[in-house]
């Protein structure tokens, strides 16, 4: 357990971890991984769904009155009180599926509707980053400073490149107009793949800012919660409050400002 951090923290970190083991189980079979599209662009692979079948098995062998949303549904469950965890088994399934390395188990548990704990675990690189909410951010069990102050042109920032539709928080023409202002602007620009690392880079500060639209909050809302509790800003477009599904803007206070009037046109 994390030093200071609560049990139900520890047993989210286990649940990571169990998930961890069959998602790399099957990462590093050498034979194909089967897809199936959800939709245009959205896969999903049988090592999604025995994934977030790990992590649920653990959460709920501790928890069993809690409710539990996960992106594959293999165990979804209102429950009884105001304990609720949020299951993405793979963010980054496409890059998964690929075999590009760079995807992340990521539980979020919310009580009364309210982030209070986030796991994300990026399993390649073994690298675990942990919030709870006023406690403090963590990767690997040090704890992660508060933001630093950059500017523009000094930026690392990470961009959402979007299937047609996903666009939704502005008009698409505005939306890949601040992707170009971004490039032109920014020291680095970066597209990962995964928007629970994305944002929690941002948190590490190998990010200074990331944004994407079409957004759930199984994708975000763990790493959300550690960048807050590093100083940094997590909106939408428009620079309100983000907490809910849909655009997400996240960054180090003060390229907030500016990150935010790429949008306004």
């Amino acid at each position: 357990m994390e030093a200071g951090l609560s049990e139900t923290t520890d047993i989210m970190i286990k649940a990571a971890r169990a998930g961890a083991a069959v998602a790399m189980d099957y990462f590093n079979r050498s034979t194909p991984l089967k897809m199936v599209e959800k939709a245009p662009r959205d896969y999903q692979l049988a090592a999604d769904v025995a994934t977030e079948r790990a992590i649920i098995a653990v959460l709920r062998a501790h928890f069993p009155q809690a409710g539990i949303s996960g992106e594959e549904g293999t165990g979804d469950q209102a429950g009884s009180g105001a304990m609720r965890f949020l299951i993405d088994p793979i963010d980054g399934t496409s890059n998964f599926a690929f075999r590009i390395p760079f995807f992340a188990q990521v539980i979020t548990c919310l009580i009364d509707g309210v982030a209070e704990i986030g796991v994300i675990l990026e399993p390649v690189r073994d690298e675990i980053f942990v919030a709870e909410r006023g406690k403090g951010a963590f990767l690997n069990g040090r704890r992660l400073p508060s933001c630093a102050d950059v500017a523009p042109d000094h930026a690392i920032v990470g961009v959402g490149l979007p299937i047609p539709g996903q666009v939704r928080g502005v008009d698409v023409e505005r939306y890949f107009g601040a992707v170009r202002q971004v490039s032109d602007t920014a020291a680095v620009t970066r597209r990962l793949g995964s928007a629970a690392l994305s944002v929690a880079y941002v948190a590490a500060g190998r990010h200074h800012a990331c944004f994407e639209d079409g957004l759930d909050t199984l994708d975000y809302l763990a790493s959300a919660l550690l960048l807050r509790e590093c100083g940094g800003i997590v909106t939408d477009f428009q620079g309100r409050e983000q907490n809910g599904n849909g655009a997400v803007l996240a960054s180090v206070p003060s390229l907030h400002g500016w990150m935010v009037s790429l949008f306004a046109g």
